[in-house]
């Protein structure tokens, strides 16, 4: 499988309807430990974060959540596992805000 650039990704997450949130955090605030967090929102409120090593890599890990999510039968996308998902990706997005972290 071709591993997708992140404008790609990016593209495909716009058509969608969609938005790609992309931070670095520094040592006291990351995410799961690493420095780079990625948050991918719909409209209605779902929500997937990714995290990484890399901005590419928490990218990635973001779009493969979400793309799970998008393969998922509709009547699983109710379950708890995506509810936590959603969850900590939206707690995330307000922490972002509320510590005035800036995207990248």
């Amino acid at each position: 499988m071709m591993k997708l650039r992140e404008d790609e990704i990016e593209a495909l997450i716009k058509f969608d309807r969609a938005s790609l949130t992309v931070v670095k955090y520094d040592d006291l605030t990351s995410l799961a430990g690493q420095p780079y967090a990625a948050i991918i929102k719909r409209e209605g409120g779902r929500a997937f974060a990714g995290a990484g090593e890399s901005r590419i890599e928490a990218v990635r890990t973001a779009w493969e959540t979400y793309q799970r999510f998008m393969d998922a039968p509709i009547e699983s996308r109710h379950n708890g596992y995506w509810l936590y998902e959603t969850a900590v990706a939206n707690v995330e997005l307000q922490r972002i805000k509320n510590m005035g972290i800036q995207q990248e």
